[in-house]
Formats: C-alpha cells, structure tokens, sequence
C-alpha cells in the first residue's frame, strides 16, 4: 500500500538540518500522466531567493525521505516561496 500524502508530509516535516528554512509542504500522492505511482511535493520556502544549489540539496532530502517510506515511488519536487502561498 502506498505512503498517504498525510504520512509523507509528517515524514518531511521531521526533517532537520535543512540548507535553508522551510514555511511548509505541501503533498500530494496519485498516478502521473503514465500511470506510474507518485508524489508532488510542494516545498514552501521562507526565503524567495534561493540559490540552485541549496535547492538541489533540498531535493534530494525530499526524494530521500519519500523513497524509505516507497522505493517505487517516483518523486516530482517543486519550489515556492511563502508569499505565493498566502
């Protein structure tokens, strides 16, 4: 049974050490356009400019947290800043 967007999102949230400040996530599970199992990831970042490399990082943080919970998952990863969120 796969992960629910609920679970994955409590898993994110016991991250530490993040490369820069997290205001939120936001999940959410379903099949992607080729059916395969998925998960889109929100990650709400308090600053607006970040640069590509800390968002890198992030990334596979979230991939990383995603994949322990299922492997078979496949981890779509996108980035906002908190005031496009209000």
């Amino acid at each position: 049974m796969e992960p629910s967007a609920t679970t994955i999102e409590s898993d994110l949230r016991k991250l530490r050490e993040l490369p820069t400040p997290v205001a939120a996530w936001q999940v959410e599970t379903g099949p992607d356009a080729t059916e395969y199992p998925s998960v889109w990831v929100w990650v709400v970042l308090e600053e607006e400019e970040v640069d590509m490399a800390t968002r890198s990082q992030l990334r596979e943080m979230v991939r990383d947290t995603v994949r322990r919970r299922d492997g078979k998952l496949w981890v779509y990863v996108r980035f906002r800043g908190a005031s496009e969120t209000v």
